[in-house]
């Protein structure tokens, strides 16, 4: 059980499947399996399926946003790798090692660890950092637009990848999936289950420098995120994009982040950033914006009421829904 004890009926500590079944579908007893380390004691409890039910409903609401983002997107007509943004190629290289990695698992029977780095993946990478950021991208640009169209072609690949890699463990919702998600041309849809696993994709991959230089982006956002926290804990502002954020770093650290210049506000998800040169390696400060909020994108800025057709609206916003 839970606690280690042996079960028995004497003990009254056992559990009946298919009273799990019911309470909380078959694909949690499926992920409760994959999740035991069978070369050890394994143990059970109700507590523990709770957990799993959590981690699953992650799982479930990434591929259910990634599917909401889809409407309308054409599998066999997607942005080339070569014209996407950057932070749609980090996405698909992230994407790689996860296929990797519960590739070998597979191989290996190592099913917790199967478990383990999809979760990792959809809160991780996917909805605390990828996901976030794109957003706005989804909501905001052209509808037919590169940018959007972009995020939806990786984000297609991370679908299709996921319900493949999930569907022996996940057999139910792989299913449900497949049959919502469209497919490009040489997909079988009839059944997630007659598709091949993904394979890594060598032309999703970075140069080790490329990697490098987003991990270290990645530590910077952690400090950012933390002052946005602390911010809005002192009632300074209330939602990110109500910030200035304004960092102040010696030469490297400026130099390394000169070369987002124009993106830091996006991968912050805040309205505006200043770099600005000082002393040791990074401090952050916040304070509220300037300017005027747009109604559609909800970024603060100084081009609000320039466009004559739209003056409630920011330039971008009011470019695109002239166009």
């Amino acid at each position: 059980d839970g606690e280690g004890k042996k079960m028995s009926k004497s003990l009254g500590n056992t559990m009946n499947p298919a009273d799990i079944v019911k309470e909380y579908g078959a694909d949690i007893l499926r992920l409760w399996v994959s999740s035991a380390d069978y070369r050890v004691d394994v143990r059970v409890s109700k507590d523990m399926f709770k957990q799993l039910s959590e981690i699953y409903l992650k799982i479930r609401n990434t591929s259910r946003f990634i599917l909401g983002n889809l409407s309308g997107f054409n599998p066999d007509a997607p942005v080339d790798i070569a014209t996407m943004p950057e932070l749609d190629r980090w996405v698909l290289m992230r994407l790689n090692r996860l296929v990797e990695k519960v590739r070998e698992a597979y191989e290996n029977y190592e099913y917790h660890v199967i478990y383990h780095a999809v979760h990792n993946f959809c809160v991780v990478d996917l909805s605390s950092f990828y996901l976030d950021i794109v957003k706005d991208r989804l909501y905001c640009e052209a509808h037919d637009g590169l940018k959007r169209r972009s995020a939806q072609t990786a984000m297609y690949y991370v679908l299709d990848s996921i319900v493949r890699l999930l569907a022996p463990i996940l057999a139910y919702t792989a299913e449900e999936i497949w049959q919502f998600m469209p497919h490009h041309a040489a997909a079988d849809r009839e059944s997630v289950l007659f598709n091949e696993m993904p394979c890594v994709n060598p032309a999703w991959e970075l140069s080790a420098e490329d990697v490098e230089k987003w991990e270290k982006l990645l530590s910077v956002r952690e400090s950012v995120n933390q002052a946005l926290e602390r911010a809005r804990a002192e009632k300074r502002i209330g939602k990110p994009l109500e910030a200035r954020v304004t960092l102040s770093c010696g030469e490297e650290m400026a130099s390394f982040l000169s070369q987002f210049q124009g993106k830091l506000e996006e991968y912050f998800i805040v309205s505006s950033v200043t770099l600005q040169k000082g002393e040791g390696e990074l401090s952050v400060s916040v304070e509220r914006v300037g300017g005027e909020k747009c109604p559609r994108c909800w970024n603060y800025a100084d081009t609000i009421g320039q466009d004559k057709a739209h003056p409630a609206l920011c330039a971008r916003c009011a470019g695109v829904v002239s166009e």
